[in-house]
């Protein structure tokens, strides 16, 4: 016992060892690969998968145009992402009470979530094995929180994805030189040059649409960041007889989505995107490309995902002002797109000023870049801090968000020169990685 005090390190010792001994399992958290789940989940009793393709044939949707009208509470939402855990356990009554209290009219909620869980009772084909019902009546509590005045936005996570690629691993990201191998980068991954993926994602938004849905928002709307996104091999991409770039795939893909849809289409997208022209990283996101084919785009501005824009990796409060440059620079871009950013409401690498100025600062700052509206993130749902804060800035000041002039057209509005409206906000950006680099 002496030495486990001295040592606690030696606790885990059995976990890793545990770890080490079921590599499936150990691949990411939350992983679908337990015993409970091999029978619905194939893929997870065989290391190495075949790399034949299953026959498909893509779908023809109705074509009901790239006109999808914003209503008024749409175009100024402002609002939070709430968990599918907070969904399954607070009704949507009281959600929205605790909405009107901050002054919000607007939530956020999962249909597919971040590990593939369909979260609802889905008729669409492919969720069968999927589905975790957190939202067990999605048509009554969408309509409860409508009937209380909440804009309802339904999330779909698209390419992310850690529970499909078990099930058909035939539409994984695949690594390795023969490509059997499903690709685990933290989570899994599906293929967005397969029709069946894409397919799969437009039957679920059509379907949150059926159910209600004021809006349908895309998440992870990319390929994997980092070196996976580079190595990875995607087996459907030589089955496309027109070879495209990553960011023209997904503004087509992007194309076919709204087509199918009569409700507006929004996406989330990272923070880089508003400060770097193009697609940066190579993840597929070009937000001038996306432009044409949506109606709201919600770059995810939080401060703790900008670290590295700061010295000693320490975040100071001119972080106000990268949002504030990321905002205007996107709004120049896409006029005709609603802006909406994601904002931060947890303390995470801002602890030395987290309080209720950092709320209220983050939305000044976007109403300068010329924001519509606003959400927020934070997946513990611990958001007492930014309640009280968004109560004492007032309904009056909230409720008039985003209808004021259109400042952003005011070039004396931007942060500064150090906040160029096109090229790079951090002068000239780093190549990225390819194949060849590798040696």
């Amino acid at each position: 016992m002496e030495k486990l005090r001295q040592y606690p390190c030696l606790l885990l010792a059995p976990l890793l060892l545990l770890a080490w001994a079921s590599p499936a399992a150990a691949k990411f958290p939350h992983s679908p690969c337990k015993e409970r789940d091999k029978k619905k989940l194939p893929g997870c009793l065989k290391k190495y998968h075949s790399t034949d393709l299953k026959p498909y044939t893509r779908k023809e949707y109705k074509d009901n145009g790239l006109e999808d009208t914003l209503t008024k509470p749409g175009r100024y939402a402002k609002g939070f992402y709430l968990t599918s855990y907070w969904v399954h356990r607070v009704t949507a009554e009281k959600t929205a009470r605790i909405m009107k209290r901050a002054h919000m009219n607007a939530v956020v909620v999962n249909f597919k979530d971040d590990l593939g869980q369909v979260v609802y009772p889905s008729k669409v084909p492919l969720t069968k094995g999927l589905q975790k019902w957190l939202m067990k009546t999605p048509k009554e509590y969408i309509k409860a929180l409508k009937d209380n005045g909440i804009y309802v936005i339904a999330r779909i996570v698209c390419f992310k994805d850690s529970r499909l690629p078990y099930k058909r691993p035939d539409l994984a990201t695949r690594i390795g030189k023969k490509a059997r191998r499903i690709m685990s980068a933290g989570a899994n991954w599906i293929d967005p040059y397969s029709d069946e993926v894409q397919d799969y994602i437009i039957d679920l938004a059509m379907e949150a649409q059926e159910l209600g849905a004021d809006e349908v928002q895309l998440d992870y709307i990319r390929f994997p960041k980092g070196k996976a996104g580079y190595y990875a091999t995607w087996l459907h991409q030589a089955k496309r007889e027109q070879k495209v770039d990553r960011a023209t795939l997904v503004a087509n893909f992007l194309g076919r989505v709204d087509r199918a849809l009569t409700v507006p289409l929004s996406v989330d997208v990272f923070g880089l995107t508003t400060l770097v022209d193009g697609d940066p990283r190579g993840l597929g996101q070009d937000i001038a490309k996306m432009g044409k084919y949506i109606e709201a785009i919600s770059p995810m501005l939080y401060a703790n995902g900008m670290m590295g824009y700061f010295k000693g990796n320490k975040v100071t409060r001119r972080v106000y002002g990268i949002i504030h440059c990321g905002i205007w620079r996107a709004k120049r871009k896409i006029p005709h797109v609603v802006m909406r950013p994601f904002l931060q409401s947890y303390p995470n690498n801002v602890e030395h000023f987290f309080d209720a100025d950092f709320i209220r600062q983050q939305v000044r700052v976007s109403e300068k870049g010329g924001s519509e509206g606003f959400l927020w993130w934070n997946s513990s749902m611990k958001n007492k801090v930014a309640y009280g804060a968004l109560r004492r800035m007032g309904k009056k000041y909230l409720d008039a968000f985003g209808t004021t002039v259109d400042q952003y057209k005011d070039p004396k509005k931007r942060p500064g020169r150090w906040c160029p409206a096109s090229g790079s906000v951090f002068g000239q950006s780093k190549k990225k990685p390819t194949k060849k680099s590798k040696k």
